[in-house]
């Protein structure tokens, strides 16, 4: 394991270069599942965590990168890119979940291979099926690899390096999240970034209840003020009735038409005979 210090927000140092592109950054507290994320040997991303628990240095042998942050999760992520801006430059694929996911190390890397083979801009995992959740439209298809959409949600977001230039600064706008979700896409869109989507072929289990621990960390929190002020500051009327079924377009397995398998099936049966007659 490659770990590149103990760090607060107040003292970092900057990390040596690493040939992984992908990066995974979790606001860990101690009952994070993220040790699971890591745990079948060789992966295709990087893990930062920014711990916000009670024992400071817990999780760090099994991060890359790694600190000590207090606050919510939106807010302490803005600060956190706000003083690491090389991460943008050494990374292209950011990766911000949730630490109650249940996710096995080759799902997260074939999440990230379906980005960048589709070359999307912004999307998240499906859902399991049995996932705690609050969007329905967001758990698992088994039908499709992925699915265009206009809405991905707070939990487990994923941007590539340009969506996550435009989209960072939005970050703070909302304690508790609430909101943000409504206004990456619009970013995006205006700065004509395209490929938005649901992967299917990756899904990861939401374990615990939708914003349980977050909201007993700050019982200060209002969810539907913060959304109130996202859109009042974005002008979002409507987004939130209509985000959960902006779904476009699908990926899926499909079969060739019969007359195609036909002509190879006989291509394959003219190939025998030519080799029956070699022999």
């Amino acid at each position: 394991m490659r770990r590149h210090g103990v760090m607060s927000p107040e003292a970092h140092g900057t990390p040596p270069a690493s040939h992984r592109r992908n990066l995974v950054v979790l606001r860990a507290g101690d009952s994070s599942l993220h040790e699971e994320w890591i745990a079948d040997g060789p992966r295709d991303f990087d893990l930062f965590v920014s711990y916000y628990g009670r024992s400071p240095g817990r999780y760090s042998d099994s991060a890359d990168h790694y600190e000590l942050r207090r606050g919510p999760k939106w807010p302490a992520l803005a600060d956190l890119l706000r003083e690491r801006p090389e991460l943008l430059e050494q990374y292209e694929v950011f990766w911000f979940p949730d630490d109650d996911l249940a996710v096995r190390t080759e799902v997260i890397d074939r999440m990230f291979a379906f980005f960048r083979a589709y070359q999307l801009c912004l999307a998240q995992p499906a859902l399991t099926l049995d996932s705690y959740r609050t969007w329905n439209t967001l758990l698992q298809d088994r039908r499709y690899h992925l699915r265009y959409t206009g809405f991905v949600e707070v939990m487990a977001p994923l941007f590539s390096r340009q969506a996550l230039q435009l989209c960072a600064g939005t970050f703070d706008e909302s304690r508790s999240g609430w909101g943000l979700d409504w206004v990456w896409p619009q970013l995006c869109a205006k700065a004509g970034l395209q490929g938005i989507a649901v992967i299917d072929a990756t899904p990861v289990r939401h374990t615990r209840p939708v914003g349980g621990e977050l909201y007993r960390n700050h019982p200060e929190m209002d969810p539907r003020r913060d959304a109130a002020a996202v859109v009042q500051r974005h002008g979002l009327k409507e987004i939130r009735a209509i985000a959960k079924y902006s779904f476009e377009r699908c990926v899926r397995d499909a079969q060739l038409p019969w007359t195609t398998r036909f002509v190879f099936w006989l291509k394959r049966l003219n190939g025998r005979r030519k080799h029956l007659r070699r022999a």
